[in-house]
């Protein structure tokens, strides 16, 4: 369309937003893949590792409704302030924990705060994109965090391998807090047209965008299984610098993810999914049967292209769907189901690692996203014919 691409996107106040979302992403990004190690430290069983691994996202499944809902009625920018704040003090206070309690609370408050931020942070980053440019903005905005996604495990490995874990939990603590300081800077002009309206259902979850929600959540356990489980695998396997998977992916992002933003501005929706959902069973296909770096990488390629522009893709897609007035409760419906996912995931997993092992559970990974994935788009699809 050329009137989209005659409005300006890369505007001074965008490339903060960026910045912030960078920060954002990698506080959690830092220690999320680390938490079922760092457990195993203090407590030597794999099923107890994989269940707080997934506390943060399961408090986050909890709270992340009214974090739309909070986004939809209040400042933004304050909310992003104080949470990030919150965020970053929490993080701080993993650094002095050494007992298993511990460490549980401090993933449910990171829940806590991790949902709150995340959902503001895409909601507070609509105000500075063109409507017709949604898809392009959110995939760049998305970009940031996968980055982070790929940046922070990498050098959070090697942080805990040369200073340990305290270095990487303070390091984490000090992105949140840099997150905090552009959100202050950035100019923000508040909406004052923000009703105080009475609350309903409709204020938590967009129930016309279920099948999608779900979707989400299948591209996020997926997602979930590489992030809790691929560096415990490789130690089993013996696959040195495993790191590399999450700069590989990181590097792919950098080319397809804009790419898929400008697709889906274009061409819809289903024209992204579709290769979305098959790469993703590559990428879970390949790690089930990886025995080299090789293959991994090899995966790790196939995982940009799935999950890294599915789950940004279903984002833009509610956002531009609902009311400006519900871009708080947008985000948390895709949200609600990534959730569901980073939570349910590496729980599930724990199970099947102990039972079949490591490769019968992202084999049964990629099976589920193609069978569920297809299925759920066939549903969300019919009812906007219907409707």
């Amino acid at each position: 369309m050329s009137t989209t691409d005659k409005e300006p996107i890369w505007t001074v106040k965008f490339i903060l937003v960026i910045i912030m979302a960078m920060f954002s992403g990698l506080a959690a990004q830092l220690t999320y893949p680390l938490v079922a190690r760092f457990s195993l430290t203090l407590n030597p069983d794999i099923t107890l590792a994989g269940t707080i691994a997934g506390l943060m996202s399961l408090m986050s499944l909890f709270v992340c409704p009214f974090a739309g809902l909070l986004s939809d009625r209040f400042s933004r920018k304050r909310i992003l302030q104080v949470s990030s704040i919150c965020y970053a003090s929490v993080l701080l206070m993993h650094a002095l924990i050494r007992t298993i309690p511990g460490l549980i609370i401090l993933r449910l408050l990171v829940g806590v705060f991790f949902s709150i931020n995340s959902v503001t942070v895409v909601a507070f980053s609509t105000a500075f994109i063109p409507q017709s440019r949604i898809g392009e903005g959110l995939g760049y905005t998305a970009l940031a965090n996968v980055l982070a996604q790929a940046a922070g495990p990498a050098i959070g490995l090697k942080l805990v391998e040369v200073s340990g874990y305290p270095a990487t939990f303070i390091l984490a603590s000090v992105s949140a807090l840099l997150c905090a300081v552009v959100i202050t800077v950035l100019p923000y002009r508040e909406e004052q047209n923000k009703e105080k309206k009475k609350f309903s259902f409709n204020d938590l979850f967009a129930a016309e965008f279920t099948g999608f929600m779900l979707l989400s959540a299948l591209f996020s356990g997926c997602s979930g299984l590489v992030a809790t489980y691929l560096a415990i695998l490789a130690d089993q396997r013996g696959i040195a610098n495993i790191a590399l998977f999450f700069t590989v992916y990181s590097l792919c992002m950098v080319v397809f993810r804009p790419y898929s933003g400008k697709v889906y501005d274009r061409k819809g929706v289903y024209f992204v999914l579709i290769p979305a959902i098959i790469s993703t069973a590559c990428t879970m296909v390949l790690i089930g049967f990886g025995k080299t770096l090789a293959v991994m990488i090899a995966a790790s390629l196939f995982n940009a292209l799935g999950q890294g522009a599915g789950v940004p893709t279903l984002q833009a897609d509610v956002i531009r769907k609902l009311d400006k007035s519900r871009t708080g409760v947008a985000t948390s419906t895709i949200q609600i189901g990534q959730n569901i996912g980073n939570a349910l995931a590496p729980m599930a997993g724990s199970f099947m690692v102990k039972a079949l092992g490591y490769q019968a559970m992202y084999l049964s990974a990629a099976s589920l996203i193609i069978l569920a994935g297809f299925f759920l788009l066939f549903l969300q699809r019919m009812k906007e014919v219907r409707q």
